[in-house]
């Protein structure tokens, strides 16, 4: 009670899975262990072809102090190790019906595409996660399959690092030449044909939108046609 006093209604972070919402304090124990989670069953998950879940919501909510003790960063051993998914106990699942001061939340898009991976990864308008190297290169992969490469070369944010950029090299030096209009049309197909044979070749595992698999084996079919 007193510490209710103290510190008045306290922010929490919730982020809800399929067996309840794991609750997350603002404090450091609390950042760790939401960083950690996302991290590890969202964030390198993403592109994984077993990946199943289609939709994240993150709460923003309130509350006493001592009516969440006890149900507040409980995804951690005695040592501090992230626990796997299956073993965080059953009672640090909380129903979100019982939550009753949410004063915001945010719902994302799983599906597996360049756009939501960077919604989810982008400081100013998305979660804020870290990329890991392999995702941020079929993150790359995927955007350049789709709008083709960037005009005025890839620029990389510290501390992300594409793995590809000598592949593209080439279609760069060209895209930013004299006669650059006269063969961009080209180049950019060279582009996307190029992220589309890195992408398969470095991750043959990569979960993709049934759009896009039934686009490649449109292509497939048309080539065996000819």
């Amino acid at each position: 009670m007193q510490d209710d006093l103290k510190h008045g209604n306290t922010y929490y972070t919730g982020v809800e899975t399929g067996k309840g919402v794991l609750l997350f304090g603002r404090d450091y124990v609390g950042n760790r262990q939401y960083g950690d989670f996302m991290a590890t069953n969202i964030e390198k998950r993403f592109f994984e072809p077993d990946f199943e879940e289609k939709y994240l919501n993150v709460y923003e909510l309130r509350g006493w102090p001592s009516l969440m003790e006890g149900k507040v960063n409980r995804c951690c051993d005695d040592y501090g190790c992230l626990l796997p998914l299956e073993k965080i106990p059953a009672d640090a699942f909380v129903d979100k019906s019982a939550l009753k001061s949410i004063t915001d939340s945010e719902r994302y898009d799983l599906a597996p595409t360049w756009e939501n991976y960077y919604r989810l990864t982008d400081s100013g308008k998305g979660l804020g996660l870290t990329r890991s190297p392999y995702n941020y290169d079929r993150m790359t992969l995927l955007y350049v399959m789709d709008k083709g490469y960037p005009r005025d070369g890839l620029i990389d944010e510290y501390p992300d690092n594409f793995s590809f950029y000598d592949k593209f090299e080439k279609i760069e030096n060209k895209l930013l030449g004299r006669n650059r209009w006269d063969v961009y049309d080209v180049m950019q197909e060279k582009a996307k044909k190029l992220a589309g044979k890195l992408l398969k070749e470095h991750f043959p595992e990569t979960r993709q939108k049934a759009d896009m698999k039934e686009k490649a084996a449109v292509r497939k079919s048309k080539g065996m046609k000819m």
